[in-house]
């Protein structure tokens, strides 16, 4: 069921939407909070061990440090965390022009955390 509310035009979805990308990103790919970054750092050291490989260890070389940027890149994985977003807005608010959400509140996510958060 789409409920249109009048008293949120275009400019406050899509900045509702640019703020929960930005946090939802934030939580993948920065946070601590033990539930998501256990096996976060799981993933992304089996991707990239820190460590040097025993002789014989399978691991994806250039392919996995290619995917170990895509899922630490606050641009990269906006694009991904934005589609769902937006996806799931539209399940609870009329989204304007939903292709346009989901890249602002790319947009948005990629310069709040360049410009905004410590690295």
């Amino acid at each position: 069921m789409v409920v249109q509310l009048v008293i949120m035009g275009p400019a406050l979805v899509y900045l509702i939407i640019s703020l929960v990308t930005y946090r939802v990103t934030r939580f993948v790919i920065k946070d601590t909070w033990p539930p998501v970054a256990w096996p976060r750092d799981k993933i992304l050291n089996w991707l990239v061990p820190d460590t040097e490989l025993e002789p014989g260890t399978p691991h994806l070389g250039a392919f996995g440090r290619s995917l170990h940027y895509l899922l630490t890149c606050p641009w990269c994985m906006s694009m991904w965390i934005g589609a769902a977003v937006v996806w799931a807005m539209t399940a609870f608010v009329s989204v304007p022009l939903p292709v346009a959400a989901w890249l602002v509140a790319s947009a948005a996510t990629g310069l709040i955390a360049s410009n905004l958060d410590p690295d």
